[in-house]
């Protein structure tokens, strides 16, 4: 145990001095030990260890700052993406707020291209940002004739990954469901980790209800399946629990149009009335 000596008043020693005659403890040192053990429980926030305070290495080799994003992006809201052979469906559950007169303008399914679009989970103003990053990088691709969706889950993963190597700033915390097709139109789909790790998946969710999502997708998932099974699929997988009101958002990519597009509430209705039955 560390061994810390500090210099104390004069009238604070006195006290010490009679708390210990009175039979409190055993000597002043065990007296300002607990005194600072009961001023730490007080306060409102757990106090930082010194490897907490930036992104670094703890003495059992993991970095508890990229473990306190990933936390952040499992208690954000579910999202999921499936890749078929007509496309992609990209599908999030957001709590319905009745008394809402203009909708969140993050919580949505965003189109960064006519060919791609993103879903994130996580802290909202994290997402945005990696939203807004997305579109300058598209816009530069445009600029340069093409838009090719690995190269942009690319240069993406480097902007996330800058975030746990700078001391500067903390990880961001937020996962990213990123699909699209690519320039030969086939459909693709990755997931974007806080840690800027990267993965291409057939279909992936994440978000508080993942695991019971993950386990709807991967029975009923199948690569042959149609753009409207798909839809289906990620619906029924979204609406497992009802402990509140939800809704659904989503959004697909065609092959045949090539084109992203968002449900509208009657195709979501039409949707949910037929898992319902």
């Amino acid at each position: 145990m560390s061994e810390v000596r500090v210099v104390i008043p004069k009238e604070l020693d006195r006290t010490l001095e009679a708390l210990m005659k009175a039979g409190f403890a055993g000597n002043k040192a065990e007296l300002v030990r607990a005194a600072l053990v009961s001023f730490l429980s007080t306060l409102p926030t757990q106090l930082p260890k010194g490897y907490d305070l930036e992104t670094a290495f703890s003495p059992d080799g993991r970095i508890f700052q990229l473990e306190y994003a990933r936390e952040a992006t499992r208690r954000g809201r579910t999202i999921l993406g499936i890749c078929c052979r007509e496309g992609i469906v990209l599908a999030k559950e957001v709590e319905k707020n009745p008394l809402l007169v203009i909708p969140n303008p993050f919580m949505k399914i965003f189109k960064i291209h006519e060919q791609i679009g993103l879903a994130y989970s996580g802290i909202i103003t994290d997402g945005y940002t990696v939203v807004k990053e997305a579109e300058k990088i598209v816009e530069e691709m445009k600029q340069k004739g093409h838009v090719e969706i690995a190269e942009l889950v690319k240069e993406l993963t480097l902007f996330i990954h800058s975030f746990g190597q700078r001391k500067d700033c903390r990880p961001l915390g937020v996962a990213i469901i990123l699909g699209g097709l690519d320039r030969k139109g086939k459909p693709r789909l990755f997931l974007l980790s806080s840690g800027g790790f990267t993965l291409e998946y057939k279909a992936c969710t994440v978000g508080l209800s993942e695991e019971k999502v993950r386990k709807i997708i991967e029975e009923g998932y199948n690569p042959d399946m149609s753009l409207k099974e798909a839809l289906f699929l990620a619906a029924k997988a979204l609406l497992t629990e009802e402990k509140e009101p939800r809704e659904l958002l989503m959004a697909t990519i065609d092959t045949n149009t090539k084109t992203f597009r968002e449900l509208t509430e009657n195709e979501k209705r039409e949707i949910i009335n037929k898992i319902n039955l």
